[in-house]
Order: structure tokens, then sequence, then C-alpha cells
């Protein structure tokens, strides 16, 4: 995905090993897409409804400019099928030496 002047790269992996599990969305940014800088992950088990891992999904870009990422996700509770608004963070290189900081848009939907 191309957004404001970097292409951002979103893949998943388990963080804690080479088995099925744990997984994650990871991401990485590039100016030129040979050289690539690892960020923060973007997308990681946190909530009561993907505490089993953050599965198969989609980025895009919505009109005025706006990402956002849409993702399956697992639970082990009785809900058959839940929607939750998600407050996406944008990852902004910093100095250019792989470091970032995160912020979030202020007109983003609150995360419940």
């Amino acid at each position: 995905m191309f957004f404001n002047g970097l292409y951002h790269l979103f893949y998943q992996y388990n963080p804690k090993g080479s088995v099925w599990g744990n997984i994650v969305w990871a991401h990485s940014i590039s100016k030129d897409l040979i050289n690539w800088d690892a960020l923060p992950h973007a997308i990681f088990p946190s909530k009561p409804f993907d505490v089993n891992g953050t599965w198969s999904g989609s980025a895009t870009i919505l009109p005025g400019n706006r990402p956002v990422i849409l993702y399956t996700a697992s639970t082990t509770t009785s809900d058959r099928s839940k929607t939750t608004p998600f407050r996406p963070t944008y990852p902004t290189p910093t100095s250019g030496n792989g470091s970032s900081r995160t912020t979030t848009p202020s007109s983003s939907p609150a995360q419940t």
C-alpha cells in the first residue's frame, strides 16, 4: 500500500517461534521497494475478540486519504460474530534509523 510517500507492507508471522499460532501483523515501510524498515507490529492479539490470533485481512486507502485495515480474529467466547470499531495507529518514521513513533488520528472512531 502506498501512503504519505511510503510503501507499507503488512505480513503475518509468529514472533514467538516457527510454529503455527500467536499470529501478528508485522509492518514495514520503504521509500524504494528495495530497502525496508521494520516498524512495531500493526495488529496483535490484544482484545477479547482476538485473543487467539489476528488473521487474514486487507489494508486500503479510503476517500479523504484515510488508511484502514480490516482483519479477522478468533476467540473462544460465545459471540458468533461481532463488529468492533478499531482506532488505527499510523507509524511515523522519525530519524531514518529504523525507529518510529505511533500517532493516532483524532478523526478515527473510538476504540472499544
